[in-house]
């Protein structure tokens, strides 16, 4: 992304870092900067630009100036302006305008606002500079102020001429097939089903997520807006956007998702900034006035809460940092936390949720803690206290550690077959396909004294306490779990008696419970807050530590240096192979045929295992022969070593080589058997075994049955050699090669070279390779005696497409060097 120095102070009272300490800042904590240039603007004033590879992890808070200027205020200590938000006022003669969201998982927010009395035209100075320092165009007030709020904040916005639309409604709706929209650039779009678009009531206004049209376009005669903040559902933009090959800054941000909440503070943005610049003072009520706001939010998320303890952050980043410095870098980032023991606080929260209602699928983000099913009460439990565990009662009965019926304690879990819900016999997410030949469907949380918490549609107030050998729904217990241990020894080891199916221990040492901001998706487990504490702390300052080795044998203690026997030869064979002047090839094992077939391919000719190597090295024999003149080779010599699949549970690891040669003029692709039977017989000698005669034109082995035969190896002195050989990248151009011969008579003393300086000196850059083919002399009649050189001759371009005219004329130029010293071309 784009970034102006200059608006990025806007956000700051004092004065930022200098562009480059800035930059290398960001580089070091943050993100790769990829450029930082000093601009100067059309009026003559000066800024600096950076352009920020910001990746798709934190796309959803950093594409934008302000959410890079939180960013630099973490980095720098620096106070940050906070972005006000206010609440505009909605005049009291507001006449209703409706907004109707057909899908709300599509569409996850919507909100629409009318303004009367705008005055389209220029932008102020300051509003077209900053958008030129970023590469953007002005167009007028209006649009220009859409983008920049977009440019600040990460929410795109769009603007409608009220006035132009047929009704009082918008409509979020899935578009008709056969559906056309005339687009803001003039482009017809032909719509289908698997588009949403924004429509009117009578024809659609833009495609949504992606790009305006130009039914309700903003024009010097715009009078009345709708303006529009709202959320679309990532890959249904995605999807739209490449589908018609309209990527749009718009896109780019909704396909990477953003929070729902940030179109509000969009819309806040925008409605105080068109009041400043856009206001037509001329209009009845004298300024811009706001007349309806409709904010249509079925679901709103909760916040998410990560825990994560010091103890999680020193043993995953190797450090010894302090609790209290964790607390800063927490404060610098700007995190709302708590600090809680896990046990306690389920303990503490659990007894004030009862009585809420229960809903069966009740979700842990959109319903808790209103609404509540058996298994997401138990999730929202631990999730307060910073322990997160799967969502469905199953999983959790998987993840948890068994308890006997003697030895339960409250904070464990209770789980029960009723024989009348939902009943689970499989694991869903935690551990796909593992069975629970009991069953369960349902799940309560242990308080003691034989009184269980749980949420159940046969309690008269959803969630309630019981008797545990009372409550009907705990009539056929299945088992006992525990989730966090207060027990487990310093060394983690289990406490004894304590063992089952995860073996997933959580100690109650005393955590922090971050509350992930809203703009952070990126923040859902305890590495990604770890990630955040070691960033800020600095990866240059985690340092390398000398770890003493273990005891070894003469130290008092014996060491297995078995060597690896399927390492060694496999390294030897490709040693032996390389020798010889073969190249070694990785192929897919992900094919379009074979005996084993994939539940979920990657593609529609990726969906089965490979069951051989021969038919991908045939493949690339034939590939690399066609390009055989490019590459100056006269034979093509490749290997293969890698796993193969015939049946399901028939994995191995096969040899194969291949040996072509091209021929002739059509460069003939000819299989080599001599060639491949000699390198058989060199891998033969050096491994002492007999390999045979190749019968087909790939020789083909099963590698790991012919290891089995050879002796146990003592060292890897002879296959571990380092390869000292200087060698140099190439880079290999994407556009294809032209071909050429000539062959010319010269007289008695040229020599092979000297033909050879003059077909270079002409051939220039585009004359890439040379070889010399054929040579003969002859004695004409008069007694002279002539030799012939044919060389072939081949073309290529780094950057385009070469035409014949452009070959021919360099060829006339090097048949002219020849015909001007006397020699004769063929």
């Amino acid at each position: 992304m784009i970034l102006s120095y200059n608006w990025l102070q806007k956000y700051f009272e004092k004065e930022l870092p200098n562009p480059q300490e800035l930059s290398d800042l960001i580089m070091t904590h943050s993100f790769e900067v990829e450029k930082v240039e000093e601009i100067t603007l059309s009026n003559g004033k000066k800024d600096t630009i950076f352009d920020i590879d910001v990746l798709p992890n934190r796309a959803h808070d950093c594409l934008s100036h302000y959410g890079m200027a939180k960013e630099i205020a973490s980095l720098t200590g620096l106070k940050l302006k906070e972005l006000e938000n206010k609440e505009f006022e909605i005049s009291e003669d507001t006449k209703p305008f409706g907004v109707k969201v057909e899908d709300s998982d599509a569409c996850r927010r919507y909100i629409a606002v009318v303004v009367e009395g705008v005055k389209v035209g220029s932008s102020p100075d300051w509003l077209k500079e900053s958008l030129e320092a970023i590469g953007q165009k002005s167009i007028n007030n209006i649009v220009d102020a859409t983008n920049y709020v977009m440019f600040s904040t990460g929410q795109p916005l769009h603007a409608f001429d009220k006035d132009k639309l047929d009704g009082e409604q918008i409509i979020v709706r899935w578009a008709k097939n056969g559906e056309k929209i005339t687009t803001l650039d003039n482009k017809e779009v032909e719509l289908g089903e698997s588009n949403l678009i924004i429509d009117d009531e009578k024809s659609p206004l833009a495609i949504a997520g992606v790009k305006g049209g130009k039914k309700a376009e903003v024009d010097e005669n715009t009078k009345n807006l709708v303006l529009e903040a709202a959320n679309f559902k990532p890959v249904i933009v995605r999807k739209t956007a490449r589908g018609f090959a309209i990527l749009t800054d718009s896109s780019k941000r909704f396909e990477n998702e953003i929070s729902p909440e940030l179109a509000e503070v969009g819309m806040s943005e925008l409605v105080t900034l068109i009041k400043e610049i856009a206001s037509d003072f001329n209009a009845p009520h004298g300024q811009a006035k706001f007349s309806a706001k409709t904010d249509i939010y079925p679901r709103k998320p909760a916040l998410y809460k990560v825990g994560f303890t010091t103890e999680d952050v020193n043993k995953i980043l190797g450090i010894n940092i302090s609790k209290d410095e964790v607390k800063n870098i927490l404060n610098k980032l700007n995190f709302e936390f708590t600090e809680a023991r896990p046990l306690e606080k389920v303990l503490e929260l659990a007894p004030s949720l009862a009585g809420i209602p229960y809903e069966s699928g009740a979700s842990i983000i959109y319903d808790a803690p209103n609404k509540f099913d058996c298994s997401s009460f138990v999730s929202y439990l631990f999730a307060q206290a910073g322990v997160a565990i799967p969502r469905i009662s199953v999983d959790q009965y998987l993840f948890g550690n068994p308890v006997s019926k003697s030895d339960l304690k409250a904070g464990d879990l209770v789980f029960s077959n009723t024989g009348e819900g939902k009943i689970h016999y499989k694991s869903v997410e935690f551990l796909p396909g593992v069975e629970v030949k009991e069953g369960i469907d349902h799940v309560g949380l242990y308080l003691g004294d034989n009184k269980v918490i749980h949420a159940s549609r046969y309690n008269e107030k959803g969630t309630e306490i019981s008797d545990l050998s009372e409550a009907k729904q705990f009539q056929n217990i299945v088992g006992y779990r525990r989730i966090i241990e207060s027990q487990i020894k310093a060394d983690k080891t289990p406490v004894k008696g304590l063992t089952g199916q995860a073996q997933i221990y959580v100690d109650n040492d005393e955590r922090f419970v971050v509350t992930a901001p809203v703009e952070r998706l990126d923040l859902r487990t305890k590495q990604d807050l770890v990630e955040e504490i070691g960033r800020i702390y600095g990866f240059k300052n985690i340092q390398s530590i000398s770890v003493d080795p273990e005891p070894t044998v003469g130290q008092g203690k014996e060491v297995d240096s078995k060597i690896n026997k399927t390492f060694y030869y496999t390294n030897k064979i490709r040693k032996i192979l390389i020798d010889l002047g073969f190249n070694e090839v990785y192929n897919y094992s992900l094919v379009d045929k074979g005996n084993v077939e994939l539940e979920n391919p990657l593609a529609s000719n990726r969906d089965f295992m490979r069951t051989n190597l021969s038919d991908g090295l045939c493949d690339r024999l034939e590939f690399n022969a066609k390009n055989a003149p490019l590459l100056g080779l006269d034979k093509i010599k490749l290997f293969e070593i890698g796993k193969v699949f015939p049946s399901v549970d028939g994995e191995y690891t096969a040899l194969s080589l291949g040996i072509q040669s091209t021929k002739g003029k059509k460069q003939k692709v000819i299989v080599e058997k001599e060639a491949m039977t000699e390198a058989l017989e060199k891998i033969s000698q050096e491994m002492n075994l007999e390999l045979g005669v190749p019968s087909e034109e790939i020789f083909e082995i099963n590698l790991d049955e012919l290891v089995k035969k050879l002796p146990e190896p003592e060292s890897y002195d002879d296959v571990l050699i380092n390869d000292d050989r200087k060698i140099k990248f190439q880079k290999i151009s994407a556009y294809p090669f032209m071909l050429r011969d000539i062959a010319v008579w010269t007289m008695e003393g040229i020599t092979e070279q000297d033909v050879l300086n003059i077909i270079k000196e002409n051939g220039g850059e585009l004359l890439v390779r040379t070889s010399l083919f054929d040579v003969f002399e002859k004695i004409f009649e008069d007694g002279t005696k002539k030799i012939s050189y044919a060389f072939s001759l081949v073309f290529q371009s780094h950057e385009r497409t070469l035409t014949d005219k452009e070959v021919s004329e360099i060829m006339e130029r090097i048949t002219e060097q020849m015909s001007g010293r006397g020699w004769e071309v063929r």
